[in-house]
């Protein structure tokens, strides 16, 4: 069943990456802040179907193969660096959309100002070098280097501060996508809703007061791109919290403490792990599903790209048959 599963959240992941950057290029909404999250976490995203779970089909139906690849020293330091970095960036550019969100819900003018197109770019570079700067130790300190007891090559630390290479590459990862990110995600969640709420009443306010009479189509254009943007967002950052939650309980669990030999408890360990590791996957496969199932923008989106697609392939068949006709008469 694990084969299948792995295989089935391939697709759907593959498929819908390439989708959601295909929507979030288009002229409509390219050019708001949160748009340009989305986009940086989509490419991520399909970065992480293409090296995780590739890898593990790999391994499942070509063990031969997958043997080969991760008996070069070339993984041993790329593969595991971009192992690394790639899960960090993806959930560093999702808290990102939800400070940017924050800023845009505020009614506070300055924090408002910090939700645009040109931070976001100039954020989004940062947070990426740092991300690329900070995994570095894995390209210097990991090697394939033989182990004397088992007399085989194994990837490892090749200098002699190995602990800070464990804290680093498991604790520290583990704890930061699987507790930091998911807590940051809630607060600032929490602070949207505020946001929200408090905008809520005050346009109930002064729509009662009688002093929106005015309405400026643009702005209200404007708000509701912005309100599909933040129900996306509040969607993703629920379901992140959850698909992110088991992952760090059974990376913990091991730890902090050696397993129970027991076969009863050993047997729900490992069901427990296969649902973390699953439920891990989909955290990146879930985008594109939920911005089709969560917002209307998003799909009027991805419908006319699918009619300019349409259009322009059944002219390019019109344009080979005509002359084709022709020059049969």
């Amino acid at each position: 069943m694990d084969k299948y599963m792995i295989v089935i959240l391939y697709i759907i992941g593959t498929l819908g990456a390439i989708l959601n950057i295909i929507t979030f290029l288009q002229k409509q909404i390219r050019r708001n802040s949160c748009s340009l999250y989305f986009l940086s976490s989509s490419i991520i995203d399909f970065c992480i179907m293409n090296v995780f779970i590739l890898m593990e089909i790999i391994t499942t139906f070509n063990k031969p193969l997958s043997d080969r690849i991760y008996s070069t020293n070339i993984w041993c330091k790329v593969g595991n660096y971009i192992m690394f970095i790639l899960p960090c960036l993806s959930s560093s550019y999702i808290t990102l959309a939800s400070i940017d969100r924050f800023c845009i819900s505020s009614l506070n003018q300055t924090l408002r100002k910090c939700s645009n197109f040109k931070i976001s770019r100039i954020v989004i570079s940062m947070v990426f070098v740092v991300w690329v700067l900070f995994g570095l130790h894995i390209l210097i300190g990991y090697d394939r280097i033989r182990d004397i007891t088992t007399n085989t090559d194994r990837c490892t630390v090749q200098t002699s501060s190995a602990t800070v290479f464990i804290v680093i590459d498991g604790f520290f990862f583990a704890l930061f996508n699987g507790a930091i990110i998911p807590f940051i995600l809630c607060i600032f969640g929490l602070l949207i809703f505020h946001n929200i709420k408090v905008s809520r009443q005050r346009v109930n306010f002064h729509q009662y007061r009688g002093n929106n009479n005015t309405v400026n189509p643009t702005r209200i254009g404007v708000n509701r791109q912005n309100f599909h943007m933040i129900l996306m967002l509040l969607v993703q950052v629920f379901l992140t919290i959850i698909f992110n939650t088991p992952y760090i309980v059974v990376y913990l669990s091991t730890f902090y403490k050696r397993l129970s030999f027991d076969s009863y408890n050993l047997f729900l360990y490992i069901i427990f792990s296969f649902i973390a590791r699953w439920f891990y996957y989909m955290n990146y496969c879930k985008t594109f599903y939920i911005n089709t199932l969560t917002s209307e923008l998003f799909r009027n989106s991805l419908r006319k790209q699918f009619i300019l697609f349409g259009r322009h392939h059944r002219l390019n068949i019109t344009r080979t048959i005509i002359p084709t006709i022709a020059n049969n008469r």
